[in-house]
């Protein structure tokens, strides 16, 4: 499960247009993107995936909301589907994604300085 407490929290939805726009714009051709029937009728997923590059950016944006970043790294943790609500969360230097369960989809470190990576 994902920590319950942030500093900082921010709701995000996704519409299944911008994850269509988003796997065209990263030629990311994996249909559970943007296929609704493909996602799930053959993965077997409740919906359309958001994609994973997506949360992390979002997280990596939240982060340099705190000043410039010398390192970034992430972690996909649980599948977030497109109809769910995610809050991107940021403790200190500690970032991550809640699904509307409570479970972690998504978790990042991060280092601030001036040196940028």
């Amino acid at each position: 499960p994902a920590p319950e407490t942030a500093e900082d929290e921010t709701e995000a939805h996704f519409p299944p247009t911008p994850l269509f726009r988003y796997s065209a714009l990263t030629f990311d051709g994996h249909r559970f993107h943007y296929d609704r029937d493909y996602a799930t009728g053959t993965e077997g997923y409740g919906g359309l995936v958001v994609h994973g590059p997506l949360l992390a950016q979002l997280l990596m944006l939240k982060a340099t909301e705190r000043g410039p970043l010398r390192r970034f790294a992430f972690r996909a943790r649980s599948a977030l589907i497109d109809h769910e609500t995610a809050t991107l969360c940021r403790t200190g230097d500690r970032l991550w994604v809640r699904g509307p369960d409570g479970r972690l989809c998504m978790s990042a470190e991060v280092e601030h300085g001036q040196d940028r990576f």
